[in-house]
């Protein structure tokens, strides 16, 4: 029956209820218009099989292959959730939203064909965002080889089903994005971008330092960045060339929020920081987003966070920051690994094995120049029989044979603590003997492992036994004096004790017990608790409405949004 001829003879039947009843407005009936709501309609499953698309074969079998999209209110919620793939990083034409308005518009009016060819549409676009927004768009373990992240178990058709069986739209495309802070921090960090005027200010194309109270043709540029980025927020002195107080005030916000030595000297880090654009900046934190998109969404209860870039580790525990500390990271040649895992054990007073890259790289060209390289850095060579081989019968040729060992020691490469869990790349957090690194401002230093700057204190943080392991304990532990101060202790006990027997006996002839010169030995301590690593990279965020930005130290930020783009 025609839907206009019905609904007239709907009006005309209630009209005449109306004229020979006499009803109060509050029990007035109204009419039903959800019998004008589209049927569902069948879809031939050969159609849905051309696709070659096992997700969207799945997800229309769960439904007796019959169109799904009936509900004006969950379409409206998906067009606008595409609408705004923008500020999630992501772009919406990705998911055909243009070609979903065309149809949506259209909806009532649409032919069985072209309903259902819209049903499938906007199926396939939704299946696509919702696995963008919870894996990210690109896969990293088909773009980096020094990148572990444990797999996501989640089926986007499972949680489609949710959203259509149980109305929960708004709750399952929440849980979907990554909820962490830093997350969240860098949409804001994009949408603050986003409404940012236009960048048209020249790049400072200059070589030398800009000191203090000098002049310099730059300096109307340097200070036309600074008031684009709200640093300095003095206009009067624009078109000087000197580099006065106010403008190196500004400067050292500037570089502070850049993650640079906050000292007012505009060096080449600081131009080149000073030298991005709005549109860089953008590109920069849609990279971030997307490798947010990679990590885990939880990250566990009790956790360290390391970013790479920022040279930092936290330790997080019930979602409160328990201790933070300064790190030394992978040199650009050596880069520290992206990864998840936990924690398995502590070593106290480790030796140290030399890892094969830096034999090969370091050791072994040394080596061949001077034999005497092996005693100057503390290094034992051994045989495959465990004996020990001397460093000036050492061969090039037969290197690979051996094991280089530093034994335990302040000056182990290791320091005194390292802190295991298992990965692929060998790599784990540890104490170091070149302590004065961590005064730098630049700390992409290492060879791969991260360096802990107060390395005792996080074992303790780890252990979280002040029976057995407080954090006393554990510097006396690794501390070699410690042992000598014992030494001496028992040793007058046992001078005592001979003098003693001397004095009753002289004559009694007793070989004087020497102790011996005690060394560090290493210790292994079991962690039981489920405590989480997360080495992870990112160069962007916004803190209180402030952006910030770090070096991307590993050239990773541009690469990926172009690959996002492509």
């Amino acid at each position: 029956m025609n839907k206009l001829y019905l609904l007239l003879l709907i009006i005309a039947v209630s009209s005449c209820k109306r004229n020979n009843t006499s009803i109060s407005s509050a029990n007035a009936s109204f009419i039903d218009f959800s019998i004008f709501k589209k049927e569902k309609i069948k879809i031939d499953s050969t159609y849905i099989n051309e696709f070659k698309n096992e997700e969207l074969k799945s997800f229309y079998k769960n439904y007796n292959n019959e169109t799904v999209w009936e509900s004006k209110k969950y379409r409206d919620f998906l067009i606008s959730e595409i609408s705004l793939a923008e500020y999630e990083g992501l772009e919406s034409k990705d998911y055909n939203l243009n070609n979903i308005k065309s149809f949506e518009e259209k909806f009532d009016n649409l032919p069985d064909s072209l309903h259902i060819e819209y049903d499938l549409l906007l199926t396939l676009s939704v299946q696509l965002y919702v696995k963008h927004i919870t894996f990210g768009k690109l896969n990293p373990k088909e773009l980096y080889n020094d990148w572990d992240l444990e797999d996501k178990n989640i089926e986007i058709n499972k949680l489609l089903f949710d959203c259509i069986d149980n109305d929960k739209f708004e709750e399952v495309f929440k849980k979907s994005k990554p909820q962490h802070s830093v997350y969240n921090a860098l949409k804001s960090c994009l949408e603050i971008l986003k409404k940012m005027p236009e960048d048209q200010i020249g790049t400072i194309d200059l070589k030398q330092k800009i000191l203090p109270n000098k002049k310099n043709n730059y300096i109307p540029t340097v200070k036309k960045r600074l008031l684009y980025w709200g640093d300095m927020v003095e206009k009067d002195t624009v078109l000087s060339t000197v580099y006065d107080l106010k403008t190196q005030e500004a400067v050292k916000i500037f570089q502070a929020r850049h993650g640079l030595k906050p000292d007012g000297v505009i060096g080449k880090s600081t131009i080149d920081a000073l030298n991005f654009t709005k549109e860089m900046r953008i590109q920069q934190v849609v990279a971030n987003l997307e490798r947010w998109r990679w990590y885990a969404h939880d990250f566990g209860n009790h956790y360290l966070l390391i970013n790479i870039p920022n040279y930092t580790i936290v330790a997080v525990k019930d979602g409160d920051t328990i201790l933070s500390q300064k790190v030394v990271v992978g040199k650009d040649t050596r880069p520290t690994p992206i990864l998840e895992s936990k924690i398995s054990n502590i070593n106290l007073n480790p030796n140290w094995t030399v890892p094969p890259t830096i034999l090969k790289e370091d050791i072994y060209p040394e080596a061949e120049k001077d034999r005497g390289v092996f005693r100057k850095k503390g290094l034992q060579i051994f045989n495959n029989k465990n004996q020990e081989v001397s460093p000036y019968s050492w061969k090039k040729s037969d290197a690979y044979k051996y094991k280089y060992v530093q034994n335990p020691g302040r000056n182990n490469s290791l320091g005194l603590m390292k802190i295991n869990f298992p990965n692929k790349y060998s790599v784990y957090l540890h104490d170091t003997n070149h302590r004065d690194f961590f005064s730098l401002n630049y700390r992409s230093l290492s060879s791969g492992c991260v360096r802990l700057e107060k390395p005792l204190e996080m074992a303790a943080h780890i252990l979280n036994d002040t029976t057995k392991w407080s954090l006393k304990t554990i510097i006396d532990t690794t501390d070699i004096n410690h042992y000598n101060k014992l030494r001496v202790k028992k040793q007058l006990e046992i001078d005592k004790k001979y003098a003693k027997l001397i004095a009753k006996n002289p004559t009694l002839i007793i070989e004087k017990k020497v102790l011996p010169k005690p060394q560090l030995k290493t210790i292994v301590v079991k962690v039981p608790n489920d405590i989480f690593v997360h080495q992870l990279y990112w160069t962007a965020w916004e803190s209180k409405g402030i952006l910030q930005f770090r070096e991307d130290i590993y050239c990773l930020d541009a690469n990926l949004y172009s690959k996002l783009r492509y």
